[in-house]
């Protein structure tokens, strides 16, 4: 096992600069999630740790080692790709040991390290199947298999789960957990699924743009996200967002739309107490928009027409509409007695009202 540096690396392809400066320390055996949509830079930067893309500039060490210049080979990782990538005329037995063959391990040694792997991934009765006779998740086994045989000392995923269905991925989320308990590698991983970004990470590198937003544990970057982006991001259903004026009435702050009111509890107004009608950008999580009446001692009560509902089974998610905005409130009883076009009653959970600047975009603390 080793830590994993990566100091102010870019990567250029002629004038488009798909990775920007991106500075990490991934800690010896420590599961670090890159996660973001689309062409945000997270798989071209987990490709130069392994070899596979070059460096335009910067530093990337492994253990003791800079690798800029080292071959994939020689950096001593193990990859699983999104496509498996097995040999479909081997068997299951011999796509395991194909890597080590070609390291002219003895045939022993190998059979030893095949079992063990076998044994940890319960790949036993497929030993002599052939890819092609396996499931999408048997399949992805075979090819975690390969990377534990070799005893790497850092293991690299590339949306591993993507081609599988949402059973499948749920499945291999808990094999994946498993496997690290018995298998203390460092460990980067990419994806676009916030799901098992917060489920499999110690860690958790949010991306846009080839930059890096923010860096910290799944409840740090789901409790505090540094702005709208990565609060938008995480969770799912998706952080709302509506525009308001913070507004000083006599002692009190309210954020304030058209058709929307709520005052601010007094910890959360002290980071306006020196500006009045300042424009921002309030955010809540559905889960933080209840229904029903307020408690007493919140003034966060708001009501607002049903515009649309969801019903998932043990919850009904209904969209309202609050000033301009549709705001999504979960967490509702799925035989609640609502419809669309029914004007109900909500409030906001105060511990959870974010606050981001309307130009910026960035957290208001």
């Amino acid at each position: 096992m080793a830590e994993v540096i990566l100091k102010d690396v870019c990567k250029t392809y002629g004038s488009l600069h798909v990775v920007k400066d991106v500075n990490l320390h991934i800690q010896d055996r420590e599961f670090l999630v890159l996660v973001g949509p689309s062409g945000c830079g997270k798989s071209t930067t987990l490709r130069m740790v392994a070899g596979l893309e070059g460096i335009s500039t910067g530093t990337i060490q492994i253990g003791s080692t800079v690798v800029n210049d080292l071959p994939p080979k020689d950096r001593d990782i193990a990859m699983v790709f999104q496509n498996y990538a097995l040999y479909q005329h081997m068997t299951v037995y011999d796509n395991l040991a194909f890597g080590l063959r070609n390291r002219k391990v003895s045939e022993d040694k190998i059979k030893q390290e095949v079992m063990r792997a076998t044994e940890i991934l319960g790949l036993g009765p497929l030993l002599a199947r052939k890819p092609q006779q396996l499931s999408g998740g048997q399949q992805q086994r075979v090819a975690l298999g390969r990377c534990i045989v070799r005893h790497p000392q850092v293991f690299l995923f590339d949306e591993p789960l993507s081609n599988l269905d949402a059973k499948l991925r749920a499945q291999m989320r808990v094999e994946l957990k498993r496997l690290r308990e018995r298998v203390e590698t460092t460990s980067i991983y990419v994806t676009h699924d916030q799901v098992e970004a917060m489920t499999l990470g110690d860690r958790v590198v949010v991306m846009k743009d080839g930059c890096i937003q923010q860096v910290g544990t799944p409840l740090d970057i789901y409790n505090r996200p540094k702005n709208r982006f990565v609060a938008s991001f995480i969770g799912a259903p998706a952080m709302n967002f509506l525009p308001v004026d913070i507004v000083q009435k006599g002692d009190f702050f309210h954020a304030e739309a058209q058709d929307f009111s709520i005052r601010l509890p007094p910890q959360r107004a002290a980071m306006f107490a020196r500006t009045n009608r300042r424009p921002v950008t309030l955010g809540v999580r559905p889960e933080q928009v209840c229904f029903g009446q307020c408690p007493a001692g919140h003034e966060t009560a708001f009501s607002a027409p049903v515009e649309v509902t969801e019903q998932l089974g043990a919850e009904m998610v209904i969209g309202v509409r609050a000033g301009d905005t549709l705001m999504m409130a979960s967490r509702i009883a799925p035989e609640a007695p609502i419809a669309v076009h029914d004007h109900v009653p909500l409030w906001l959970d105060p511990r959870g009202l974010h606050f981001f600047d309307r130009e910026s975009e960035e957290a208001i603390n």
